[in-house]
């Protein structure tokens, strides 16, 4: 066999296993998620023009702040303050030139809003000082029709409203103060500031105190939409003493993160750790969290409040090399190890090894469900469920799997990734009616009982595990409205 004979197959052989490597990397390309395409409508307005309606500080200021928070979170944000009858029709307009690509659509408003023979209308700032309701609504956007216009069964929609201010036509038969009850579409979660015919306050601060306590908590990792507003309730309820009490109506159909896509620097998680570990109280505050929080959650919370190492997103990935990147994360895990040995696994005298590699497991689920990639009971209990889970994550994070058994070294790894990395659908199945024999046919006694309750242990064992209750049933504090 000739030389160049020989060179050309080894050509062959190079280019064929070069297109290999490409075609396998272009499959682990595809495994990973895909970023969705969020879209949101942020409006606030302050400064408006008729002697009825006050001027209202904090509106364009919480309209900022939210948005802000919203491309941290990788939303394609429209943001507009002081909307006039005609800007409200422009916006809506450019924001329905990009419905076809949303696959969840958020709208806040902050400004004034009323309701008038139980409809309600968010006011733009060139509202007249009105004489009557009919010149008070000429202008005024109908809030049923801007939800009927963006949501749909196919995507999910969100309304924040920070807009229950005082009526400026008075109480009366069909003018009250605050909002009123709405119809919620479908695949639809609606907030108000407060609840029903009742007002919210502007504030004395930079920001009003429901939009305070959102801005406090939609940009923790891991919380659902639902536990976010429990969250955002009791802080608002806790800064206005009591008066006001936000309410949220919600149909949605399968849980909703706005943390999915965000992306936290994993030295600056190391580095909040690392004070708060080195600061005895703030580690008890921490012991406490880690009780219903997992530990990514737990430690941002305790670092807002220690004002530490502010934990912001990591710029594009396209700013920093990759080696650097490698390098940052590597640098990080390894600095908290040993910290989260002292905190998860324990050095009680007292706690067996048994009860370590419990708590451990236990920690480790539950940054797994954090990720989407866990969907059963968090119990400590190390079994084939969380296996699969784990090699879920690894799936979709396109890593070579390193453990499947639970270690430090694990969950330090679990802890330094943000987003929602697994984001298999709720699949809610029809269970087919049991069949009953007809009175023509009766079944034989005693046998037929039996194999009647056969199937239906069968189906029962067959329905796949529960997800965990993320998901609002409709009903805010006091009940469904």
């Amino acid at each position: 066999m000739s030389y160049r004979l020989l060179l050309r197959i080894a050509v062959v052989l190079l280019v064929s296993l070069v297109g290999s490597l490409g075609a396998q990397a272009a499959v682990e390309e595809g495994q990973l998620p895909q970023p969705s395409k969020r879209l949101a409508i942020v409006i606030g307005n302050s400064d408006y023009r008729g002697a009825r309606l006050p001027h209202l500080a904090n509106a364009a200021n919480d309209a900022a702040r939210i948005s802000e928070s919203l491309k941290r979170l990788k939303f394609d944000v429209l943001t507009a303050t002081n909307l006039s009858s005609d800007g409200f029709t422009k916006l809506f307009k450019q924001a329905e030139g990009k419905l076809a690509s949303a696959t969840a659509v958020l709208i806040f408003y902050a400004g004034h809003g009323v309701q008038l023979g139980g409809e309600n209308y968010l006011l733009p700032v060139d509202t007249p000082s009105a004489a009557n309701l009919q010149e008070l609504i000429g202008g005024a956007v109908k809030l049923n029709e801007v939800i009927s216009r963006f949501a749909s069964r196919e995507r999910q929609t969100f309304v924040f409203l920070d807009a229950c201010r005082n009526n400026p036509m008075g109480k009366g038969p069909s003018a009250m103060d605050g909002l009123a009850q709405i119809e919620v579409g479908e695949n639809t979660f609606i907030a108000f500031a407060t609840q029903p015919g009742n007002v919210a306050v502007d504030g004395s601060g930079d920001n009003s105190p429901f939009t305070t306590a959102l801005l406090k908590n939609v940009e923790i990792p891991g919380l659902s939409i639902s536990d976010m507003m429990i969250r955002v309730r009791n802080e608002t309820e806790a800064i206005t003493i009591g008066r006001q009490v936000p309410w949220d109506q919600s149909n949605l159909r399968e849980q909703f993160y706005f943390t999915e896509q965000q992306v936290l620097d994993p030295a600056q998680l190391s580095a909040s750790l690392s004070r708060i570990l080195a600061d005895p109280a703030a580690k008890e505050r921490l012991k406490v969290e880690l009780a219903s929080n997992d530990l990514q959650t737990a430690v941002l919370i305790v670092g807002q409040a220690l004002r530490s190492v502010e934990v912001s997103p990591l710029p594009d990935a396209a700013a920093k090399p990759a080696g650097t990147q490698v390098a940052s994360l590597e640098g990080a895990r390894q600095s908290i190890v040993s910290g989260l040995e002292a905190l998860i696994v324990g050095t009680s005298a007292t706690e067996t090894d048994s009860e370590k590699a419990t708590d451990l497991a236990r920690s480790i689920q539950t940054e797994l469900r954090r990720l989407g990639c866990y969907r059963m009971t968090v119990d400590g209990s190390w079994g084939k469920g969380s296996v699969r889970a784990l090699t879920n994550y690894y799936k979709n994070t396109a890593r070579t799997a390193s453990a499947t058994e639970p270690t430090v070294e694990l969950l330090s790894d679990l802890f330094l990734h943000s987003g929602r990395v697994c984001k298999d659908p709720v699949v809610v199945r029809k269970i087919k009616p049991a069949k009953v024999a007809s009175e023509a046919a009766p079944a034989r006694k005693g046998a037929g009982s039996r194999k009647a309750a056969r199937p239906q242990q069968k189906q029962q064992s067959s329905r796949p595990a529960a997800p965990p209750p993320d998901i609002s049933g409709g009903i805010g504090i006091g009940g469904v409205f």
